[in-house]
Order: structure tokens, then sequence, then C-alpha cells
């Protein structure tokens, strides 16, 4: 799938950052010559779009104390920071798949004025929410981190500004 917003040139797994964390999304001008330079590269006519058959392979890790049960349930609400970030996700052509693992570090802790049981739930369902969009986050820096392939350009390369 593609990363980057198709109107704007944003990468869509910035949504989720903190404060200044990203750079500001590419200008009008510098999002239409990238649109040139990839539609030459595609060829006259040729729609911009990803090549197929990605697959994005990851970890979320935790210093929490979840078992596995709730380990693997982390994995799967984290799946969530990747159709945040990458779109279309979870294709037939993908094999998208995240790991889920729980150090044990520190256990959660439960609301001084809810029984034991929903204090748990409500850090657990902290936990998987923030899974999601640490896992969107890494997407988006690895998109700015990474390095041309053979005969593909960078998101750097394509939007100069965005390099700090």
């Amino acid at each position: 799938g593609s990363t980057v917003e198709e109107d704007t040139g944003a990468l869509l797994g910035a949504r989720s950052g903190l404060p200044g964390e990203f750079p500001a999304a590419p200008t009008p001008a510098e999002h239409a010559a990238a649109r040139e330079v990839l539609a030459a590269q595609a060829g006259a006519g040729a729609p911009l779009r990803p090549p197929p058959l990605n697959t994005t392979i990851g970890v979320v890790a935790t210093t929490a104390a979840l078992s596995r049960v709730e380990a693997q349930r982390l994995a799967m609400t984290a799946h969530d920071g990747l159709a945040r970030s990458i779109r279309p996700v979870h294709t037939l052509f993908d094999g998208d798949t995240l790991f889920g693992v729980a150090t044990g570090e520190h256990p959660l802790p439960d609301g001084p004025d809810l029984p034991a049981v929903l204090g748990r739930a409500r850090m657990l369902a902290a936990v998987q929410a923030g899974g999601a969009d640490v896992v969107a986050r890494a997407v988006a820096h690895a998109v700015l981190a990474a390095t041309p392939a053979p005969g593909l350009r960078s998101y750097a390369e394509l939007y100069p500004s965005v390099q700090r």
C-alpha cells in the first residue's frame, strides 16, 4: 500500500505523531512535482499505484505484565496502526503481521476507585491503543528514514522539504 496521502503528499502515519515529531506536509508545489516524477517513472498513462505484493512485519512491545492472550490482543489492536499509516493494508496480496511482546517489568495498575478487574481492563485498553499509535508513528519514521531501492524513489527524494 501507500504511506502517503494521495492529495497532499503528507505521511498518513504522521497524524498519530506527537507535536513536532514529524515535518510539515509538503507544499502543493512540491507534491505536484513529486507526482510528475512518479508519473514519468511509471510511464505515460500508467496509474500512480504502489507495486503489488507488499508485506509489513513488525513487533510491538511493552514493559507491561501481560498474559499471552493479552499480548496477542496487543498485536491485534496494533494492526490499527498499520491501517492508519498504510492504504490499502491487509489485502489478499499482503502478509502483514505484527507480533506482540510483553516483558512483564511493570504490572498494570488498578484504578483506586474501581474493582481490580475493571481497572486492569481500562489500563489494558490504554496499552492496546498506545500500540496502534506507536505502530503508525513507526511506519512514518521508517518512510522518512528509507533509502531508495533500484528504480524507485524514496519519500525524502520526492519531498526534500521533509529532511531535517
